[in-house]
């Protein structure tokens, strides 16, 4: 008799600290059911369409996240041990939706247990009592099913939960709330979360209400598709370290409305072509209604091109420059950043991915300063270099 786990929770959206306890179930069970929760009483910050597609894309993250492991793990960022059964048993795993009880759609899905995961010692006897009255549903139904409880097994997964990425977004702290979720999730979030910010900037650019719906909606609908690393979570980052920087008292821009603005387009053309930074500075010029403003927009965007000379540079053009190479002085997330750059050339073979990005990593790191304002050379330009020379090294030996 096959062993069938039924995993149920709300998933909005779906953590790094679910999947673990997925991966681990897959140790025990031939297959893991993913049951999303509805309850039409409650609201909840994502639809059900984009809960079972950010459970599937998260699973698919994994996957890549175990193909590179290796350059994963230099940096110490992402713990792959515990992906291999997630990755050999993809097909084991799948998703369904349901109304009513967790026992009854788990016994009509065919399920022999119910899991749970335990991530703090408060989770126990929650979960104690959740597994009693369970066991009391299924005798009015002359019915069985196991319960298993998992605990979290890794301890920087202890606290990660669903709300504490939602609270982190709502405060801005992007940055932060990239640990909690893969990157695809991470990405859908942002579509929420940074909506707010982009109708407050554009508004002031003299656009009519109904553009600036199409306007964002046309940005989501770019960034996120058939990307992996040039998504809405490149742009809030760069939001998030901006306003970090601000704080500290490191930066301070000339014209904050611009630069902001810029940050959101300066990707908008992503078609791996020499002029796509051009391509997205004449799409604000089109866009605008207000000239000045989409002129300075549209000077900040090239400056993302990374070829102007510091001499060249205003204040708030070597902010945007900075502020779109900060991520590879960044420990925490280069290694997710590397990953997530071979994935957008998921065409090319690893041998000729290598070759490409090993000559982008040499003429990157021949340059005798890669941080053009002090306030970022400060911070990033040492780490940046030993994170690129690790890369380097990697692709090298592939």
């Amino acid at each position: 008799m096959e062993k069938i786990g039924f995993y149920a929770g709300s998933f909005a959206p779906i953590t790094r600290g679910h999947l673990s306890i997925i991966n681990e179930a897959l140790n025990d069970y031939d297959k893991v059911i993913i049951g999303i929760g509805v309850n039409h009483s409650k609201p909840q910050a994502f639809s059900l369409k984009w809960r079972k597609q950010m459970i599937n894309s998260s699973l698919e993250d994994l996957c890549w996240e175990h193909r590179y492991q290796d350059l994963l793990q230099l940096y110490g960022n992402t713990s792959t041990s515990g992906l291999d059964q997630i990755s050999q048993k993809k097909e084991a795993i799948s998703v369904v939706s349901y109304d009513d009880l967790t026992v009854d759609c788990a016994l009509r899905s065919g399920a022999t247990a119910l899991i749970r995961g335990e991530r703090i010692v408060g989770d126990h006897d929650a979960e104690m009592q959740n597994a009693l009255l369970n066991r009391q549903i299924l005798e009015v139904r002359k019915a069985h099913l196991s319960m298993a409880t998992i605990p979290v097994q890794r301890e920087e997964l202890t606290y990660v939960s669903s709300s504490n990425a939602k609270a982190l977004c709502g405060l801005g702290e992007y940055i932060v709330a990239q640990r909690y979720v893969t990157p695809s999730v991470h990405a859908v979030m942002m579509e929420s979360y940074l909506k707010p910010t982009f109708v407050d900037l554009i508004q002031g650019a003299y656009l009519s209400v109904g553009m600036v719906e199409t306007s964002y909606m046309q940005i989501s609908v770019d960034y996120n598709a058939n990307r992996h690393y040039h998504t809405l979570s490149h742009v809030s980052y760069m939001l998030n370290l901006l306003q970090i920087m601000k704080n500290l008292g490191h930066i301070k821009a000339d014209d904050a409305q611009a630069l902001k603005l810029a940050i959101f387009f300066h990707d908008y053309v992503m078609e791996k072509k020499e002029d796509d930074v051009a391509q997205s500075a004449a799409h604000v010029c089109n866009l605008f209604f207000n000239t000045q403003l989409a002129s300075q927009v549209a000077d900040l965007i090239m400056a993302t091109e990374h070829l102007q000379t510091t001499s060249s540079m205003s204040n708030d053009m070597q902010i945007i420059h900075d502020l779109d190479f900060a991520i590879l002085g960044d420990r925490n997330n280069y290694g997710l950043y590397a990953l997530n750059l071979r994935r957008e050339y998921a065409e090319c073979s690893d041998e000729e991915y290598a070759k490409g990005r090993t000559d982008f990593l040499q003429n990157l790191l021949a340059r005798p300063r890669l941080f053009v304002h002090d306030g970022f050379a400060k911070m990033f330009e040492k780490e940046a270099r030993l994170n690129m020379s690790q890369e380097l090294a990697y692709w090298q030996k592939h």
